[in-house]
């Protein structure tokens, strides 16, 4: 494992987003924001450096990659003229998607990827997964797909993260691997034309809603040698009329593609989608192998607003490591979910020796945040081990109880409540707790202790009035309970609280239907 930093040569600021390939294999990596790398490899080597507006650069020795300067290009801008005919944008981009199975293999082909991901709410940091990524395209890029994992397999064979603290953990997807592969401009579009812009889509509408946009050929820039079209585009601007009479502004699009003035080849793509207060930021790079292109590093950012004007950001990347194209790489498979992810062995080896990229400053903040100072792999063990303990609540409830109840000594307030599947007299209270625990979460932490003997019962119950909504912990602890005997319980409902230190504030704590509750919980968080 190699570090280096590659850095413009003019100006000294750092090159993010380059590519790094190891020359002779389709191995590689690409420079974080701060232009940072890291990378494994066997000598003799050459890396060759490639990035939009930089002369191309080979590296032969490991004393050369340390400290990299790429020489800036200039790039010509407005009023272009080629063979005394002024660029037409929309002839390029029309040029661009005809050629798109002329420059991008048609082959089925393996490729390897690098996952990570963050989220925060406001400005604390909630999440961090990162995970490595293989995909198996069976038709490459010969069609267009609507959709991740339409025509292709995916599969996680690493994985590592933190646990989830954000407000909408349980509304999260386990891994956003679909989200980000759509990043993709070049091979997922949406499937027919729409009426208005979609904030929420995934995919891009460029080519089948074609006409909406208008485009404008800003300049020509440099890559890896070529000559590049950089094509400015805007969706045309709609509002509706409101009942009120106000017009209200329909979401927005704009963004940059760069295109080879030769082939009409994306080497880069840039969108950039706003609605209200929130928006989102996808970039994609595709880099040269035998002949063709293939994407090698994807970016997708956001930010949003909830109702009562809390913010939530998130930031996903994939950057690829290795294509393939032997058939026996051929494999089937799907997007895992929670369960299936749980179920991924660690490989301590794999995070040591693997090319992954390289965190910044700023993500190492993040790590260091969530898991109070821990490593990732750290905190990846801990989360293994809560997921692990919250997946079966019905089979040693009161063993399970006590390590969460460990577990959360120095970080969460818990509140209990011991109750039976014959609730129906206090059924007020354990709705009024499934919204004290939405908003609460990450500060307050609601355990149900059922006193059930019958455990088929109590998973029905459960089932039928939602009471896992919100990652609301529940464990069946039996009407034999220790438990209940340690903590006094006679009968049912039971509230009780307990300090971050796992002491017994109140043997009888305030029910949730009570508004004092709440001035409890505040006096608590406070301390």
């Amino acid at each position: 494992m190699v570090e280096g930093t590659i850095i413009d040569k003019e100006t000294g600021k750092p090159v993010p987003f380059a590519s790094i390939g190891i020359v002779g294999s389709s191995k590689g990596t690409s420079t974080n924001i701060e232009g940072q790398f890291s990378i494994s490899i066997s000598e003799p080597f050459s890396l060759k450096i490639t990035c939009i507006g930089y002369e191309t650069l080979i590296v032969n020795s490991i004393a050369e990659i340390t400290h990299i300067e790429l020489k800036p290009m200039v790039t010509e801008l407005t009023a272009i003229v080629i063979l005394d005919k002024t660029v037409n944008a929309r002839r390029v981009m029309r040029k661009a998607f005809a050629n798109i199975s002329k420059n991008y293999s048609t082959e089925p082909f393996l490729q390897k990827y690098f996952y990570r991901h963050y989220c925060k709410d406001d400005n604390a940091y909630g999440r961090l997964i990162e995970a490595a990524v293989d995909v198996w395209k069976n038709d490459g890029y010969r069609s267009v797909q609507q959709a991740a994992g339409e025509k292709e397999a995916i599969r996680i064979s690493q994985l590592r993260r933190s646990l989830d603290k954000t407000e909408m953990a349980q509304g999260h997807e386990p891994i956003s691997v679909a989200n980000i592969l759509q990043a993709d401009l070049v091979g997922y579009q949406s499937s027919a034309k729409s009426e208005y812009l979609s904030f929420y889509s995934e995919v891009s509408n460029l080519r089948t809603d074609f006409d909406k946009y208008d485009f404008n050929c800003s300049g020509i820039t440099y890559y890896d040698g070529l000559e590049v079209y950089e094509i400015d585009y805007e969706h045309k601007k709609d509002s509706v009329l409101t009942t009120s009479g106000n017009y209200l502004q329909r979401p927005m699009a704009r963004g940059t593609l760069f295109i080879t003035t030769d082939t009409f080849a994306f080497i880069k793509t840039e969108d950039i989608r706003t609605y209200g207060e929130n928006s989102t930021r996808t970039i994609s790079y595709y880099r040269k192998y035998d002949d063709r292109y293939y994407p090698y590093h994807f970016i997708r950012e956001g930010e949003s607003q909830t109702e009562d004007k809390k913010g939530h950001s998130f930031h996903i990347e994939l950057m690829s490591v290795e294509v393939k194209h032997d058939a026996s790489e051929k494999f089937a498979g799907k997007i895992p979910g929670r369960e299936e992810l749980l179920q991924i062995p660690y490989d301590s080896a794999y995070w040591k020796s693997s090319t992954i990229l390289k965190t910044t400053p700023l993500e190492d903040a993040i790590i260091s945040d969530l898991g109070g100072g821990a490593s990732l792999s750290n905190q990846f063990n801990h989360y293994y081990q809560y997921e692990m303990n919250l997946r079966d609540g019905g089979v040693n409830g009161e063993a399970k109880f006590n390590w969460l109840k460990e577990d959360s000594k120095g970080n969460r307030i818990l509140y209990l409540i011991f109750w039976s599947t014959n609730f129906q007299s206090y059924l007020v209270d354990m709705e009024l707790a499934k919204r004290l625990h939405k908003q609460y979460r990450n500060k307050v932490t609601f355990v149900l202790l059922a006193l059930d003997d019958d455990e088929v019962k109590w998973k029905q119950t459960l089932e039928k009035f939602n009471l896992y909504t919100d990652g609301i912990i529940n464990y069946r602890i039996g009407s034999h309970s220790k438990l209940a005997e340690t903590y006094q319980v006679k009968d049912i409902p039971r509230f009780i609280l307990l300090t971050r230190s796992g002491e017994t504030f109140d043997l009888n704590a305030k029910r949730p239907s009570n508004p004092l509750l709440e001035k409890d919980f505040q006096f608590l968080m406070g301390k």
